[in-house]
C-alpha cells in the first residue's frame, strides 16, 4: 500500500496512502437488511459460548447519517423492541467495523480471550464497545457508527481530530432528535472509541448529555507518534493498513511518511490535539497506570478539562478486561442513568478520584478515594544516580563520574533498595546530563522495574484476570502464570514491568508554561542538534504510575538506546532513531543526574484488595 497522492492542510503538504479493500480477510459481515429494520428474538444466541439475549432487540441496519460536508456515515442502532418509551442513545464511533473487523476476529483468539470471557456478553458488541445486549436490557440505545473512509462510510479516513469531533457532532445531533431518543446522547469505548470522545466534547453539541472516555489518547503526536520527540509510528500507520478496509476507494493520511516528514509541531499536528478547554459537560474518565499507548493522554486530558463535574478512576488491569467487568458495567450505568435518565441515584457522592495503588508480588490497593489527581500531598523524592556504584541515593555522589553504553545496544542499571513501606503515585521525571558521541542526536530510552532483592526476581503487575467467570478460576491463572514463566514472551501483554519514558534530545526544550518539577512538558518548536563534545541536560518524562515498594524491594532504573516496551505489533514497522555510536551520561558536580519522584507519605491504605 504505496502513498498515492498529497492533499494542503493549512499549508503543509500532506502524504496519502490507499485504504484496502474489504475482502474476506477483513471479516467484516455485510448487513442483513442494509437500510431497514430488523428484531432479534429474545433467547438468541448471537454467538457460541455469549450470553442469550434477555430480550427483544430491534436493529435499524446502516443508517446513513450525512455530516455537514456530505459525507456519509454509516451506524447500526439497537435498541429496545415492543416499546414506546423513548430512550438515550450511547455511541461506540470508531473504525474497526461495526459488523465485525479483523480486530475483533483476532481479539477473539486471544487465550482466555484476553480475560473477557464470552460469557460476559451477548456478541452483540463492536470491538473495544459496550454490549448491546446488556445496555438494551436497561432502556438504552447502543449505536455503532463506522467513521468517515472506513467500511462503506464514504470521504477519507481521518483519525480522532477535530474534523472528526465535528463529525461526532453531526451524529449526536442526528441520534437526539429521532422519535424514538430521548434527546440525550452520548459516547462509550476503550481506546479509539475513547479517544474520539475529547474531539466530540470539544465542540460542545447541544444533545451531547455526558461523556464517558475510558482510557484514550488525546494527542496523537504526544501520545502516539512522537513520545518525547521520539518518532514510533508503527503502532499508528498499522492501523490504516491492517485495521481497517473501505468499499468506497477511500485514502488516509500517511502517518508513517508524516511522522518522519515533519517532526516538529504544526498545524497539522495541532488539529490532533484536544480543545480540552472546550470540553464542559459532565465526564467519567477512566484510566490505568499500565497502558503504554493512553495513560498519558488520559491523564493529560482529565486535569485539562473545563467540566465541573468530572470523575476519574484508575483502575488496576487492561483496558478490555476492565470495561467487560461486572462491577464496572453497573458504575458506568449509575454515572448514564444520572445524566441520561435523571435518575435519582448516588453518583453524585462517587469519590471524585478513586485509584488503584499496584504492589506486584503482594496485593494491589483498587478504588482508594481521593480528593485530586496529581494528589496534593505528594512530596519530591530524588535519587542521585552514582556512575561508579551503579546506584540511586538521596545523596549527590561525592565524586563526579560517567557511565557509557553503545547507542544502539546495551543499558544501564541503576538500583536502590527501600528500607520502608514506599508508596509513588503521579508523574515521575529523570534529568540525565548527556553527550552523543559519534552523532549529533539520541534517541533515549528508560523504564523503572521492581525486584524482589532476595531472589533477584523481577516483580511484574498482571493486569488480565484470566480466572474471570471461569470454571475454575485458580487453574486458569496458574496455567497462565506457568507458561509466562516458563517462556516470558508468552501472555507478555498480561503483564507490566513498570513505567517507562523516552526523549529525542533535539526535542529537549521546554515549554516553561506547562512543565512541573515532576512532569516536563516540551514545545517540539524546533530541532536543536547536538555539536561535537557537547553535553547537555535532558529532562525525560516517565509516565505516570502508582505504585507500592515494600522493605526490601528493589527499584531498578534502566537507561537504554533501545525501547524495552516497543508496544509494536510484529506487523507494524519499527521506528527510525538516530542513535549511533556511544551514549554517554554525566553524575555528580554541577552535572548531576536524578531520578525525581512523587513520594506520598503516610499513604492511605485502605480499599478494596
Amino acid at each position: 500500500m504505496a502513498a498515492s497522492t498529497t492533499r494542503d492542510f493549512k499549508g503543509v503538504d500532506v502524504v496519502q496512502l490507499d485504504i484496502q479493500p474489504i475482502t474476506e480477510a477483513s471479516h467484516y459481515r455485510p448487513s442483513v437488511n442494509p437500510g431497514g429494520s430488523r428484531v432479534i428474538p429474545k433467547g438468541t444466541l448471537v454467538a457460541e459460548g455469549h450470553q442469550p439475549l434477555l430480550l427483544d432487540i430491534l436493529v435499524d441496519e446502516d443508517v446513513a447519517i450525512v455530516v455537514r460536508d456530505g459525507v456519509t456515515i454509516y451506524a447500526d442502532v439497537y435498541r429496545p423492541a415492543n416499546t414506546t418509551e423513548r430512550v438515550p442513545a450511547v455511541i461506540c464511533g470508531g473504525p474497526f467495523g461495526k459488523n465485525g473487523g479483523p480486530n475483533k476476529n483476532n481479539f477473539n483468539k486471544w487465550p482466555w480471550r484476553f480475560g473477557c470471557p464470552r460469557i460476559a456478553t451477548s456478541g452483540l458488541e463492536k470491538f473495544e464497545g459496550l454490549d448491546p445486549g446488556y445496555w438494551c436490557l436497561h432502556g438504552y440505545a447502543i449505536v455503532h457508527s463506522d467513521c468517515r473512509g472506513t467500511w462503506n462510510s464514504t470521504g477519507n479516513v481521518i483519525l480522532p481530530s477535530k474534523k472528526e469531533g465535528e463529525d461526532n457532532y453531526d451524529i449526536i445531533e442526528f441520534l437526539g432528535q429521532q422519535s424514538w431518543c430521548n434527546g440525550k446522547v452520548s459516547m462509550a469505548g476503550n481506546s479509539y472509541l475513547s479517544m474520539t470522545q475529547w474531539f466530540a466534547g470539544a465542540e460542545q453539541p447541544p444533545h451531547l448529555a455526558c461523556l464517558a472516555p475510558w482510557e484514550g489518547v488525546s494527542d496523537l503526536y504526544n501520545d502516539m507518534l512522537r513520545i518525547g520527540g521520539s518518532p514510533d509510528p508503527g503502532f499508528t500507520g498499522g492501523l490504516l493498513k491492517g485495521d481497517i478496509a473501505s468499499s468506497t476507494g477511500s485514502k488516509g493520511d500517511d502517518l508513517e511518511e508524516m511522522c518522519y516528514k515533519y517532526p516538529t509541531w504544526n498545524a497539522y499536528w495541532q488539529q490532533f490535539a484536544a480543545e480540552y478547554g472546550k470540553i464542559k459537560c459532565p465526564l467519567y474518565i477512566v484510566a490505568s497506570w499500565t497502558n503504554a499507548l493512553h495513560t498519558t493522554g488520559t491523564l493529560r486530558a482529565w486535569q485539562n478539562v473545563s467540566s465541573t463535574e468530572k470523575w476519574l478512576r484508575i483502575h488496576n488491569s487492561h483496558e478490555w478486561p476492565d470495561l467487560y467487568n461486572t462491577q464496572s458495567r453497573e458504575d458506568l450505568r449509575k454515572f448514564y442513568d444520572y445524566y441520561m435518565k435523571e435518575v435519582v441515584n448516588d453518583w453524585p457522592q462517587t469519590p471524585t478520584v478513586r485509584l488503584s495503588v499496584l504492589n506486584s508480588g503482594a496485593h494491589d490497593i483498587v478504588n482508594r478515594p481521593e480528593a485530586a489527581f496529581p494528589l496534593a500531598r505528594q512530596q519530591e523524592l530524588k535519587l542521585y544516580l552514582d556512575a561508579d556504584s551503579k546506584t540511586l541515593s538521596k545523596a549527590i555522589p561525592s565524586a563526579t563520574g560517567t557511565f557509557s553504553h553503545p547507542a544502539t545496544e546495551g543499558s544501564s542499571i541503576f538500583r536502590i533498595s527501600f528500607p520502608t513501606t514506599t508508596e509513588l503515585v503521579g508523574y515521575m521525571k529523570l534529568r540525565l546530563w548527556a553527550e552523543a558521541e559519534g552523532s549529533d542526536d539520541m534517541d533515549i530510552f528508560v523504564h523503572l522495574q521492581k525486584f524482589d532483592t532476595a531472589t533477584g526476581k523481577l516483580l511484574e503487575t498482571c493486569v488480565t484476570d484470566v480466572g474471570y467467570l471461569a470454571q475454575d478460576p485458580a487453574a486458569a491463572r496458574k496455567e497462565l502464570a506457568d507458561k509466562h514463566a516458563a517462556d516470558p514472551s508468552f501472555g507478555a501483554s498480561y503483564f507490566d514491568t513498570g513505567p517507562a519514558g523516552r526523549l529525542r534530545a533535539s526535542h529537549r526544550e521546554l515549554d516553561t508554561a506547562k512543565s512541573t518539577n515532576l512532569h516536563p512538558v516540551l514545545t517540539h518548536r524546533e530541532e536543536q542538534l547536538l555539536s561535537p563534545g557537547e553535553v547537555v541536560p535532558l529532562d525525560i518524562s516517565i509516565w505516570p504510575y502508582g505504585w507500592i515498594f515494600e522493605p526490601h524491594q528493589e527499584l531498578r532504573l534502566g537507561i537504554s538506546g533501545v525501547n524495552p516496551k516497543p508496544h509494536l505489533r510484529p506487523h507494524d514497522t519499527p521506528a527510525v532513531l538516530r542513535n549511533k555510536g556511544k551514549h554517554t551520561f554525566y553524575t555528580g558536580g554541577d552535572r548531576a543526574s536524578f531520578l525525581l519522584l512523587p513520594l506520598i507519605p503516610s499513604a492511605i491504605t485502605n480499599g478494596t484488595h
